[in-house]
Formats: structure tokens, sequence, C-alpha cells
């Protein structure tokens, strides 16, 4: 598929319809907003690679898992994490569940400590990861886009640079390389 011959999505509003629109993914947002979880998003590949699929013509593939991440700075233990993931494991099968709180993940990256899940995902590794939705307390469909939403929207790869800091190109490559993003989505642009 060419550049010019993609049509859906090109705006957020039309990333909202996207979502909207997919049985699965809105299953799964219900899930995690049933769990209760402070300050809760849903990342990463879940919401990119669902834009890059649409933006492809691919047919969605499911994430290998669902990255959901909160904010609960009073519990930082990694094992709450890990009975959280286990819990929604079982609890909600149609997803592979991956729970890590934000008030943590800072150690994790050498950062200061984060005081949001937002700053936490804002540290991802490239910008259209850095992105994630939720649903509200009145069930409505809310995004986060840590830097915009353009690099989503026009397939780039780019490395997130947070306080003067950029994030390493080789880690970027190797993520391009072991996920094999450049053969499920041929059109990404790379900017390292």
């Amino acid at each position: 598929m060419t550049l010019l011959s993609r049509r859906f999505p090109k705006s957020e509003a039309e990333i909202g319809r996207l979502v909207a629109a997919d049985d699965w993914m809105m299953q799964v947002l219900a899930a995690a907003k049933s769990m209760g979880l402070p300050d809760w998003w849903i990342g990463a590949g879940f919401l990119r690679n669902r834009v890059w699929d649409a933006l492809e013509g691919n047919e969605p593939v499911r994430p290998r898992d669902v990255d959901l991440v909160y904010f609960r700075s009073s519990d930082t233990a990694p094992e709450t994490d890990w009975t959280l993931s286990d819990h929604a494991n079982v609890r909600f099968p149609f997803a592979r569940w991956e729970i890590r709180n934000q008030a943590r993940m800072h150690v994790k990256d050498g950062a200061v400590p984060f005081h949001s899940a937002a700053e936490g995902i804002a540290h991802w590794t490239e910008t259209a990861t850095a992105v994630a939705v939720r649903l509200d307390e009145n069930g409505k469909l809310s995004f986060l886009y840590s830097y915009g939403s353009a690099d989503l929207l026009n397939l780039i790869v780019r490395p997130v640079t947070v306080d003067g800091t950029t994030v390493p190109r080789d880690l970027v490559e190797r993520r391009i390389r072991d996920k094999r993003w450049l053969e499920r989505w041929p059109d990404l642009t790379v900017r390292l």
C-alpha cells in the first residue's frame, strides 16, 4: 500500500472512531475499567498497532500483551503488579495482561520519580508508542498522546526525548528488528 492510498485514520477523532468500532478493544477497555485501578491507561502496541494496521490496510493483529498501566504511590511492590496481572489473566482471558504501576517504573529508566501514569507513558521508547487510551468515569474514550498524534498518524518511528535525553538509537533499532515492524508496516519512516 502506498502512502497516497491510505485513508483512515487521518485525525485523532478518526482514531477514536477506529477504537470505538473495535469490539475486542472495547471489551479490553471495559475490563480494565472494571479493575478500579487509579489513574489507569492502556497504551503502547494496543493503540499504536491498531492505528498502524488500519493505515497499512492490514487486518488487525492483537498485541502480544495488553500494557495496562496505573499510578499508585502507596504500593510500589512489583509483586502487586504480578498479582494484578495474574488475576486479570484468569478473570479476562481474552487478553494477555501486563499490568505495571508507573509509580515504580522510574527506577527501570533511571529517571526521577513519576507523578502520574501519563508521566511514565511519556518515557516510553518511541513517540508513536507513548500513546494510550482509557474509558473515563462516564464510559467515554479518553486518549493520551504524549508527543502529539502526528508520528502515530504518519507511520513515523522516532525515539522519545525527555529532559534532553533521547532514547538510545540501538534500543529503537533493536525493537524495530525484533518486533519485525518493517515487515508488518512497510510504509514506516524511521527517524533516529
